[in-house]
């Protein structure tokens, strides 16, 4: 007696099927903003807001406190699954404060002038 194993969902039989469970898993946002599986989830929201307060006096230990927000902002950005939607949502509104995607405003907004530069070069490019 001879036994035959015969895959089913191939082309040829000596080739796997692709497992459904294999399907890559896509976050979408929620309505009210937050997005599943975020790292920051369970983080101190003033950590993504790290400027000094405008009405204080800005000295030396304000600043400094601020930058090591921003930095522990940032690191927990850095694991973050989701973190590329995070930053393209910020882009996309044009979030003026705050850290989104692990960049701050300032790195955002020369991200979007960088892209604006190359679609007016590749624009230009393709006319002349």
């Amino acid at each position: 007696m001879i036994r035959r194993l015969y895959l089913t969902g191939t082309r040829t039989p000596h080739r796997p099927g692709r497992p459904l469970a294999a399907r890559l898993a896509e976050y979408r946002p929620n309505p009210n903003g937050n997005l599943p599986g975020a790292a920051c989830t369970g983080a101190d929201p003033d950590l993504f807001y790290p400027e000094p307060d405008e009405d204080a006096e800005i000295t030396e230990d304000a600043a400094a406190k601020a930058w090591w927000a921003e930095r522990r902002a940032k690191m927990i950005c850095a694991g973050c699954p989701v973190k590329l939607l995070c930053l393209s949502d910020a882009l996309g509104r044009r979030e003026p404060h705050g850290i989104f995607g692990g960049l701050n405003a300032d790195e955002r907004s020369s991200l979007l002038r960088k892209a604006a530069r190359s679609r007016a070069r590749v624009n230009t490019g393709s006319a002349a």
